[in-house]
């Protein structure tokens, strides 16, 4: 009876998982993650486990091939910051360590885990005029008057432009309103007023603005 039960252990045993034979030198993807592509991963094995230099390499199951993570990376640093290349997507992958000196456990994570692509991005979309103004300022220099002129601001849309002095004071407001249809504007400002010096002209709205400098001499 002994003899029979000493036989079913030593069966037992041989036919457990290595991963639950030999603890996994790496504490970090260990298996099931789930990771984007382009993301910035960690890589970390236990410090009291492998010793000497070590090179860090990525198992592509789907692929059947290595490949290189780094090589050189001193064993007690721990841990290692990886971008995940781009290209890479699929669900059987492994981080396997090796080194130049001692090893107690598995060099591989304990299972699989995925690379998955990012979402795609999302962008609003916005019409062009609101995103291109080509505000102009003439004459510049400007003594007597000055044209502040954009060719189109879109239609339901507010937009303002004001003259503000060098130190961000407003000197005249020009246009503040919501036009009902797509509006070519031009402005005129009376400069007969103002002081000699540096101007800035600035035309605005919810998604874009811009400001022209001018002079004003007299």
């Amino acid at each position: 009876m002994n003899t029979f039960l000493k036989a079913f252990a030593v069966a037992s045993l041989a036919t457990l998982p290595f991963q639950l034979r030999a603890q996994s030198v790496i504490t970090s993807p260990m298996g099931g993650e789930e990771m984007l592509s382009g993301s910035t991963q960690t890589i970390s094995w236990n410090t009291k486990l492998v010793t000497g230099m070590l090179t860090v390499s990525l198992w592509d199951g789907e692929h059947g091939k290595w490949l290189p993570v780094f090589t050189n990376v001193p064993s007690e640093e721990g841990k290692v910051s990886w971008s995940v290349p781009e290209y890479l997507e699929g669900h059987k992958f492994r981080i396997k360590v090796s080194t130049t000196g001692t090893m107690q456990g598995s060099a591989l994570s304990r299972t699989f885990f995925s690379i998955l692509p990012p979402a795609p991005k999302v962008e609003a979309s916005v019409p062009a005029a609101a995103t291109a103004f080509e505000l102009t300022v003439h004459p510049n220099p400007a003594s007597n008057y000055v044209r502040l002129c954009v060719p189109e601001i879109p239609a339901g849309m507010q937009a303002t432009m004001v003259v503000v002095n060098t130190a961000g004071e407003v000197v005249a407001t020009l246009y503040n309103a919501t036009p009902e249809g797509d509006l070519g504007l031009c402005c005129s400002l009376d400069c007969s007023k103002l002081a000699d010096g540096i101007y800035f002209a600035r035309l605005w709205n919810d998604t874009y603005g811009q400001s022209m400098k001018f002079a004003v001499t007299h």
